[in-house]
């Protein structure tokens, strides 16, 4: 499948792209049309209930979590990935050709969905995957409408440019696989009170929400989490992780291909096969 373009689309003015430096975020609405989000939110639901190891669980064992890996052999999903609208903007802001290093698609279930604490992407990346710089971009797709209500995204804007902060880490659970602790509700490296309260003191914090077919774009340093789904609705959101290919991963990580890929090749739009 082509995703066909809501009407005409063009590459980040160099004015997006100036806030997207400065604030760590840049929040775009209307991306996506209802028709295609409806395609998405169709391919989700079928990977939600397809057994695997790349699904993952709240707490209760029951409720779907996430869903990692999907880009690489969904043909839906895969032409995504491709799309101007995700690849393009991922070129626009690394400045630099692309692969994907992660895929996935939070499900945020009503009234089970469980928070993601403070943290920042970048640590996990640079700890277990062994990513040399912050080069990546987050690429998110709203595949419902986040309201203040289900658990949307917040993020401390400008946080970013403070590099990496020291994560705290919770005493790690019996039972589970190490990478199991990057997925859950009590995350491996979290961001602590002391910290958070620094680095929000001035900036303070801001709600991620907007319709679907929104696009969110945020750096790989923002400090970012999410609060429980106290609504009656799904709050449902798909991420690319791009990554520059001149800044490949320099260990061979422990962590499933689902999670931190090893297909490094630069990826080429839809339209410029052929």
């Amino acid at each position: 499948m082509v995703f066909s373009e809501t009407g005409p689309w063009s590459p980040l003015s160099e004015e997006q792209v100036n806030r997207y430096r400065r604030d760590g975020f840049l929040l775009l609405p209307g991306v996506f049309s209802e028709d295609e989000v409806k395609v998405l939110v169709a391919e989700a639901e079928i990977l939600y209930s397809t057994d695997g190891p790349s699904r993952t669980f709240e707490a209760d064992g029951r409720t779907v979590r996430a869903v990692h890996g999907f880009h690489r052999d969904n043909v839906v999903f895969h032409s995504l990935s491709r799309d101007p609208r995700t690849l393009g903007t991922a070129r626009r802001i690394v400045g630099d050709d692309v692969y994907i290093h992660q895929s996935k698609i939070n499900a945020k279930r009503a009234l089970d969905g469980a928070p993601w604490p403070w943290h920042q992407d970048f640590v996990f990346w640079q700890r277990e995957d062994g990513m040399v710089e912050p080069k990546a971009v987050n690429i998110a797709l709203f595949l419902d409408e986040a309201t203040e209500f289900n658990g949307p995204l917040l993020l401390v804007p400008g946080s970013h440019r403070d590099g990496v902060i020291p994560p705290m880490r919770p005493a790690p659970k019996k039972g589970r696989e190490t990478w199991e602790s990057h997925l859950a509700s009590d995350l491996e490296y979290t961001v602590g009170r002391s910290e958070l309260a620094r680095c929000s003191e001035e900036r303070g914090i801001v709600s991620a929400t907007g319709g679907k077919g929104t696009v969110l774009i945020f750096d790989s340093c923002i400090v970012h989490g999410s609060g429980a789904n106290m609504s009656p609705e799904d709050r449902r959101m798909l991420l690319f992780t791009y990554n520059s290919v001149r800044n490949v991963p320099t260990t061979v990580t422990n962590r499933p291909d689902f999670l931190a890929s090893r297909d490094t090749a630069p990826l080429t739009l839809e339209e410029e096969k052929g």
